[in-house]
């Protein structure tokens, strides 16, 4: 079932049968560096396949599939999952290196967070990077994230947490507090 539609991607359920496809994105090493579960085995690809279909049943939420618009081809994955780490809401993105540059990491975050305020009613949603990924600390700016706090995750490694308590239309002055 698709969950948003941008111009250029389709965010969908993750299914049963997205295994091969999501397990291409979290057992790549490249891919994971920065994550702080890093690489992920099949088996435990699966198991996040299973706890993002029970999420969706029990929060209304969670992980999806991000699929290229005119081909549906899989293509990385994004959504918000309850940290119990920072007690509230996390925004996710992962996106295969093919589709690195083109701007379509920045597009799944910002409807995802789009989707979280409007659609979910969320009051706030982080974010949480590795320091060294300057990549996705520019996605985070572009979405309209602002630094909050630096701390060592669950894993132990440093990280960088973000917030977005607002929602604002990038390059609108109309703001939506929830």
């Amino acid at each position: 079932m698709t969950v948003i539609e941008t111009d250029r991607l389709l965010i969908r359920q993750i299914r049963q049968n997205d295994l091969e496809d999501l397990y291409a994105i979290c057992g790549n090493e490249e891919l994971m560096q920065f994550t702080g579960d890093g690489i992920l085995s099949k088996e435990l690809t699966q198991k996040w396949i299973e706890v993002t279909l029970n999420n969706y049943k029990t929060k209304g939420f969670g992980m999806y599939a991000v699929c290229d618009k005119p081909n549906h081809q899989f293509i990385g994955y994004c959504g918000l999952i309850y940290s119990k780490y920072i007690s509230d809401n996390e925004l996710i993105y992962a996106l295969n290196k093919d589709f690195w540059g083109k701007g379509l990491a920045t597009e799944m975050a910002y409807a995802m967070v789009k989707y979280g305020f409007t659609t979910l009613k969320m009051e706030r949603i982080y974010a949480s990077i590795n320091p060294k990924n300057l990549a996705s600390e520019r996605i985070l700016a572009k979405v309209g994230f602002k630094e909050v706090f630096r701390k060592k995750d669950e894993a132990g490694l440093d990280t960088i947490y973000y917030a977005i308590e607002v929602w604002q239309r990038p390059g609108s002055d109309r703001r939506v507090n929830h």
